[in-house]
């Protein structure tokens, strides 16, 4: 079982429909519904991508995050859970100047457990972006928009996206080998 977290994303919706057409099974909490959860029960997390940017939400995500690493737990951060993850492993990030929406093209250069496509058709909603990864990371996908569209952890399976896989036309394949993982 998935522990799904929503973090108030517009395309929360779209993240749950994939899940479901892929048949994982998955549990949502709603961000300001963690405390006290357990990551031991559940065989994977993904952090949702979020429209505002809150505090508590943040000390939820980051304390569920080092929770997860701690306990060897899969997860998968999509955009701003893939910038959460960052930061509570100790990378940075930075605001863009213009906001990033829309379809682009990601090359992956990196062999990974997510897809072993080259090229990636995604969709981009955000406006910061990974600027420096947390040590033990790397980035195993890029575009001229981003240095690290898709970044792994060098041994557990903990992965981030910077776009939205809910969304993206290649981001079935990537949400499918991810539970896929989880279930080893």
């Amino acid at each position: 079982m998935l522990l799904v977290v929503d973090n108030s994303s517009s395309y929360f919706n779209n993240l749950v429909r994939c899940l479901n057409e892929i048949n994982a099974k998955h549990e949502i909490r709603k961000h300001a519904d963690l405390d006290g959860c357990s990551v031991n029960n559940y065989d994977g997390i993904i952090l949702s991508g979020r429209t505002d940017n809150l505090k508590s939400m943040n000390v939820a995500n980051m304390r569920l995050v080092n929770l997860a690493y701690e306990n060897g737990k899969p997860l998968l951060g999509i955009c701003y859970g893939a910038e959460i993850t960052a930061l509570a492993l100790n990378g940075s990030l930075r605001r863009l100047n213009d906001r990033i929406i829309g379809d682009h093209t990601i090359n992956v250069s990196k062999n990974n457990s997510l897809t072993d496509k080259k090229t990636l058709n995604v969709f981009e909603s955000h406006g910061y972006y990974i600027a420096r990864l947390p040590r033990e990371f790397e980035g195993i996908a890029d575009s001229s928009n981003c240095g690290y569209e898709i970044v792994a952890h060098n041994k557990r399976q903990i992965f981030g996206t910077q776009f939205h896989p809910e969304k993206s036309k290649d981001g079935l394949e990537i949400l499918n080998n991810f539970v896929k993982l989880t279930k080893h």
